[in-house]
């Protein structure tokens, strides 16, 4: 009797260490199960930290670009302003303009006339819109002026060479002589004072 129950006090004990070890694993498991949540957690926190801080940097040079650009696009109109005012004080003593027999800043109205609705002319000046004002027009509205047409010249106020009709623009303007024929019993000149309208395209951001 003795060995069997020697042999049945054996079996419980490894029964109790078996269940015991399987218990202990048990909590290992658990203790594994909640350090890989905190890791994961840990992970995702870092995740979101790096995203964060690449989608700051993103929004910083976003804004300094946006700066940059419009830094550029105000030099590129200043400097196409001043090429468009060094351009329109030179323009009556070009060929297209200038009077005969006149020696300087002078233009010659029946050559105006000449130009109005030659399309490439467009594109010989790099002014948005080009237009000359005579003296009588200087204190008339925009809407009171009569342009000049072969119909109508010389009884008129405004030479229209052209206007490429641009979203903005600025209007620079020069003065010079404008000398106009006509004909009292014979042909003659007439001179007076004229202002010339040079327009210059104003670049705005975003805006084609």
């Amino acid at each position: 009797m003795k060995p069997s129950l020697f042999k049945k006090g054996l079996t419980q004990n490894q029964d109790i260490k078996i269940k015991s070890s399987i218990f202990k694993k048990g909590l290992t498991q658990n203790q594994d199960i909640k350090m890989n949540k905190k890791s994961q957690l840990r992970i995702q926190e870092m995740a979101f930290m790096l995203v964060a801080v690449v989608l700051f940097f993103v929004l910083v040079g976003l804004f300094a670009l946006m700066i940059f650009q419009n830094s550029l696009y105000e030099e590129v109109t200043e400097v196409a302003e001043k090429r468009t005012l060094s351009a329109v004080t030179n323009l009556a003593d070009s060929p297209e303009f200038s009077c005969v027999d006149i020696s300087s800043n002078c233009m010659d109205g029946d050559k105006l006339m000449a130009l109005i609705g030659k399309k490439n002319y467009e594109d010989f000046w790099h002014f948005s819109s080009l237009s000359v004002l005579r003296f009588r027009a200087f204190n008339k509205s925009e809407s009171d002026m009569i342009t000049c047409t072969l119909a109508n010249y010389p009884e008129c106020d405004k030479f229209m060479v052209y206007d490429k009709n641009v979203r903005d623009e600025r209007t620079i303007s020069s003065f010079a002589a404008l000398c106009i024929t006509e004909y009292e019993q014979e042909h003659y000149k007439k001179c007076e004072i004229a202002k010339i309208l040079a327009g210059t395209e104003q670049i705005i951001p975003g805006v084609e």
